[in-house]
């Protein structure tokens, strides 16, 4: 059960982190059973980035005890896109409960002023599930 909440701010940059990206559209939408309706977007400012959301995730008690009941954390999905860029998503997000998370987003240049899937391959990340906590 998600009774409690955590936050989440994406950082979208470019050039190894030197350059942020202004103006990229960020999307979290919920990946698991518990907050599949869940669904947040923002617009990264000059410093690229999102605004705090704050999401739902299950109880810090879960994450206080060797065998837990049900699983600590929440899991979200991320989509970040911009003019001039490859769009970039992450899969697998983890979200605790009362924890600010950062998610940074290394962007693509693109090859032009529109939004563009990345040609050569996947540029998207699946974070696997950590399974110590199961």
């Amino acid at each position: 059960m998600l009774n409690s909440s955590g936050t989440l701010r994406v950082r979208a940059y470019a050039a190894q982190g030197a350059l942020p990206v202004q103006g990229a559209v960020v999307r979290v939408m919920g990946s698991g059973e518990d907050n599949r309706l869940v669904a947040f977007s923002s617009v990264t400012d000059r410093d690229g980035l999102s605004e705090l959301f704050t999401l739902p995730a299950p109880s810090v008690d879960f994450s206080l005890t060797p065998d837990p009941a049900e699983l600590p954390y929440s899991l979200y999905d991320l989509e970040v896109s911009a003019n001039g860029y490859y769009t970039k998503k992450i899969k697998g997000i983890t979200v605790f409960s009362g924890i600010n998370s950062i998610q940074l987003v290394n962007m693509i240049p693109g090859s032009g002023n529109m939004i563009e899937d990345y040609p050569r391959g996947s540029i998207n990340y699946i974070i696997p599930e950590n399974t110590d906590l199961q």
